[in-house]
């Protein structure tokens, strides 16, 4: 059996790609969670018409509670899955746009008689405030 390839990503890219398996994961449990209302339904229709008696409605529905134990577990760990992700995210913001600003400062000085300038250049960062 050969190892699995796993492609090279960025932690934002690792980010986007969890989320990504969250909300895949949620629409799964949506549909596991939609069609075991689709059955308590019809055990309700099925009872009403008394197609099936109470002890039998009751076995169903005992039934549709365990099945529905396991999307509530899940839910639960999806749910500290996506606090972590959101937790992530927010350590590692995106870096504020900066512009790169220069100064110039320029000297001349008189020595004995001849004059004398040079001058030098300085960089630095600052923030673009985007409003």
């Amino acid at each position: 059996m050969s190892e699995p390839q796993i492609p090279d990503r960025t932690q934002q890219e690792a980010l986007v790609d969890l989320l990504e398996s969250i909300a895949l994961e949620e629409t799964a449990l949506a549909h596991i969670l939609n069609a075991e209302g689709e059955k308590i339904q019809a055990v309700a229709g099925q009872l009403a018409e008394q197609l099936i008696n109470p002890e039998e409605a009751i076995e169903q529905q005992d039934a549709i509670s365990k099945t529905l134990r396991m999307p509530i577990k899940k839910q639960m760990l999806l749910q500290f899955k996506l606090e972590d992700v959101l937790d992530a995210l927010e350590v590692t913001p995106p870096e504020p746009p900066v512009e790169v600003q220069t100064n110039t400062g320029t000297v001349t000085a008189l020595v004995d008689g001849i004059s004398v300038s040079d001058s030098a250049d300085a960089f630095y960062n600052t923030e673009v405030n985007e409003s």
